[in-house]
């Protein structure tokens, strides 16, 4: 493998997997224009797994606060909000893309679509943020619209979607504050990656492993610590700034696409 290229991909897929711009689609991009193949699934694992761990450190005080919840209270909802709703909201993406993820892959992932839905769903986001009343806090979410998100998160199987972008796009759609939406859309994407990290890997050999712990160390290091800094950064600054320049940016790479790729 070559050590530079996937330095790359880890740095790119650290910075996009949590920004509202499609980390799949940089990804695809990005091997087109450094004339190299997908790295595949031994480094999809990798990155996943290192985007996955600087979730979960970055929100370790909450996840602390839904394991002592479970442990010490009752199973009930309403002890237990934000930990069903994120349960809740993680079902659709599992069956839907047991069912079409291979579908999926084998027929949407070309720059076209890339182009199409980076533009569709960077002008979804734009809507949803400035008709948004944006005043609910997390705690305010019920069942009902933790699911619609969930339902909402089925897209980003989609190249070009951006998991994070849909799943903030349906939580401004539910009058969520910008932070609020993405926090939730942050806290879904541990089990989310978790669980298809687990899935990967699952189909690969030991031995791979074996033969590249260092190029492993490096990914899963780099991957975590750019996603760790861009998670700190974007929830800083999204109050500040608004949706608008990560809309601005995906429509500028939805055209380029066209112009140099279609």
């Amino acid at each position: 493998m070559d050590t530079i290229h996937l330095l790359l991909l880890s740095i790119v897929q650290g910075l996009t997997e949590f920004l509202p711009i499609s980390s799949s689609a940089h990804l695809i991009l990005l091997s087109e224009i450094i004339n190299k193949e997908d790295e595949g699934i031994f480094f999809d694992v990798c990155v996943h797994f290192g985007t996955t761990i600087a979730a979960v450190i970055y929100f370790k005080k909450e996840i602390k606060e839904m394991i002592l919840k479970i442990s010490i209270k009752s199973l009930s909802y309403s002890d237990n909000s934000l930990f069903f709703n994120l349960l809740v909201a993680l079902i659709p993406v599992l069956i839907f893309g047991y069912l079409f993820k291979g579908t999926i892959e084998h027929n949407l992932r070309s720059e076209e679509i890339i182009a199409y839905s980076t533009i569709g769903f960077g002008l979804l986001l734009f809507i949803s943020d400035k008709l948004s009343l944006k005043e609910k806090e997390l705690s305010s979410l019920k069942v009902s619209q933790a699911l619609m998100i969930g339902i909402f998160q089925c897209l980003a199987l989609i190249p070009g979607t951006s998991r994070s972008g849909i799943t903030i796009t349906a939580g401004l759609m539910l009058g969520l504050k910008g932070t609020e939406a993405a926090r939730f859309s942050f806290l879904l994407a541990i089990p989310t990656i978790g669980v298809i990290a687990m899935a990967e890997l699952f189909s690969l050999s030991g031995i791979i492993f074996l033969k590249n712990l260092p190029q492993i160390a490096l990914v899963v290091l780099i991957s975590f610590l750019t996603a760790y800094a861009t998670i700190g950064v974007f929830l800083k600054l999204i109050n500040k700034i608004g949706f608008t320049p990560f809309v601005i940016y995906r429509l500028l790479l939805g055209f380029l696409i066209i112009l140099f790729w279609l």
